[in-house]
């Protein structure tokens, strides 16, 4: 059974990875277009983004599931790195989207507060890798 999930979930997680790995760029794209055309973009949602971080979460947590990924070390923080980034994107792209919506703040102020969020979570990011550091994952496998 173990070996049946795993033909399931590895096909299914290789796929993910690449998404992962390029929603950042995609959502700083549209970011990029609500800014230059001030029209509102259908972007990733949180709920796509908890998604791919329970894919990542089952590949952390799950000895049998994380095998292949465990081979490749620097594959599941630099997954992590993107899921907070693209978190972080996301999130400002909501407020320019806001912005762009219904104009309640200028342009300025949409840019500002979408930069501190982006900023922020980025901080939150580099607090976490700096309390729980990549390497200790290694040294206990």
């Amino acid at each position: 059974m173990k070996w049946l999930v795993a033909i399931v979930y590895h096909p299914i997680m290789l796929i993910l990875i690449i998404v992962t790995l390029f929603t950042p760029f995609m959502l700083y794209d549209g970011i990029k277009q609500v800014i230059k055309y001030e029209v509102p973009s259908a972007s990733f949602s949180f709920v796509v983004l908890s998604l791919l971080a329970l894919w990542v979460y089952l590949a952390m947590k799950s000895e049998f599931l994380g095998r292949p990924y465990r081979k490749v070390t620097i594959l599941l923080p630099l997954m992590q790195m993107a899921i907070y980034t693209s978190a972080a994107l996301t999130a400002g792209g909501l407020v320019l989207n806001d912005w762009a919506d219904h104009g309640a703040y200028s342009k300025s102020w949409a840019i500002g507060i979408a930069a501190a969020l982006f900023i922020a979570i980025r901080l939150l990011m580099s607090l976490l890798y700096w309390k729980h550091p990549v390497n200790n994952h290694a040294d206990h496998h």
